[in-house]
């Protein structure tokens, strides 16, 4: 008796304290952990983050985006989670050699595995009997491991596929569970970037005799870079239970090394201020690494401050290929002169040669100013 008392207060604890921050409007769901957000930075921009993963947070928020995973990248964090919670989370994602009989990087559809660990977990938690005296200490926590692996099809479209084992344990009682997680991504234009994942397709996790289902989800997402030093991101997420709620994010970057974010999420908000919908953060760029920091509000149950870090390697080697792109652009503009342009170059590579089209011009008027002031 004394136990079973000890499992229904750990699985009370876990349910409102893990469901009413993630998922406010949905119903009776297991798991719910897998709704937190995850990174600091898809975490300040309000989770609108499926139009955007094509890093190292793909296998967590959306496995189409590894098919345009340009470095391999790490992700990991550690959040002080609301009351004595900790979340955790760690990633991978890297690229898979290209074929050898490719000309260049352009005519090679890519494609990349990946990996995340989630972990919440309570710590120790005081049991007590039905007359509020101590029994000892539990504890519960809940995880899941996820397999991804992505592929383009062509410089546009992207498929991607997570596989996931996900288990908890309320005291001495263990639970386990599998799902899937199908998404896609289409560049629209160079600037615009089209997303949709339907999440958590799997088999429900259960507990002694009763079950809940886990939190399926139909997500549909873009994002548009109006500038280079502006993003715009906002998705849309339709639950199998529950209410549709609506992401959006934004991003400026005043410098190169710094990104300045702001989100609402409409999803928190149910029994709480319209302060709980607003996420604030800023990521700090250094050779390529981002250290990056989030604030998500949840009115009088506290605040969550995530930190997290992103690392890409080679990033150098990216560069060398968007030159042998550009060599390869231009090379096709020498032998195709009579062509007109809107026909030569696809409207993937336009915005890359614009770029370099912007720097040779700068370079030579920096030059006439240098010979007129001689």
């Amino acid at each position: 008796m004394k136990q079973i008392k000890q499992i229904a207060s750990a699985v009370l604890i876990s349910v409102v304290t893990l469901s009413s921050p993630a998922r406010a409007s949905s119903g009776t769901e297991g798991a719910s952990f897998l709704d937190i957000p995850v990174g600091a930075g898809p975490a300040a921009m309000g989770a609108a983050y499926t139009a955007l993963s094509n890093d190292a947070y793909a296998p967590t928020l959306n496995p189409g985006g590894l098919g345009f995973l340009e470095s391999t990248q790490f992700s990991g964090q550690h959040i002080a989670y609301l009351e004595s919670m900790n979340y955790e989370y760690l990633s991978f994602a890297l690229p898979l050699p290209r074929s050898a009989s490719c000309a260049s990087p352009v005519d090679c559809p890519g494609s990349a595995l990946g990996g995340s660990v989630q972990y919440l977990g309570s710590g120790d938690i005081t049991g007590r009997d039905a007359s509020g005296n101590p029994t000892g200490d539990f504890s519960s926590y809940y995880a899941s491991y996820n397999l991804a692996f992505g592929k383009s099809f062509n410089e546009k479209l992207s498929l991607g596929l997570t596989g996931k084992m996900i288990s908890a344990k309320l005291d001495d009682v263990s639970a386990s569970a599998y799902a899937a997680d199908l998404g896609t991504m289409y560049k629209l234009r160079g600037n615009l970037m089209l997303a949709a994942k339907v999440t958590n397709v799997g088999s429900k996790l259960k507990f002694l005799s009763e079950g809940d289902s886990l939190p399926m989800a139909f997500h549909v997402g873009a994002a548009y870079r109006p500038g280079s030093r502006w993003l715009i991101t906002s998705e849309g997420v339709y639950p199998k239970t529950g209410l549709a709620s609506f992401h959006l994010g934004g991003e400026w970057r005043p410098l190169e090394m710094l990104a300045l974010r702001m989100g609402y999420r409409t999803d928190t908000l149910k029994g709480l201020s319209m302060l709980a919908g607003y996420t604030l953060g800023m990521g700090v760029n250094v050779w390529g690494q981002e250290l990056a920091y989030a604030w998500l509000p949840y009115g009088d149950l506290g605040n969550t401050h995530y930190i997290s870090l992103l690392m890409k390697f080679g990033e150098a080697e990216r560069a060398k290929r968007n030159l042998i792109q550009y060599q390869h652009i231009k090379k096709h503009r020498t032998v195709n002169k009579g062509v007109p342009q809107a026909e030569e170059i696809a409207p993937d590579y336009q915005q890359l040669m614009e770029l370099l089209t912007d720097s040779e011009s700068n370079v030579a008027r920096q030059r006439e100013s240098l010979r007129d002031l001689r």
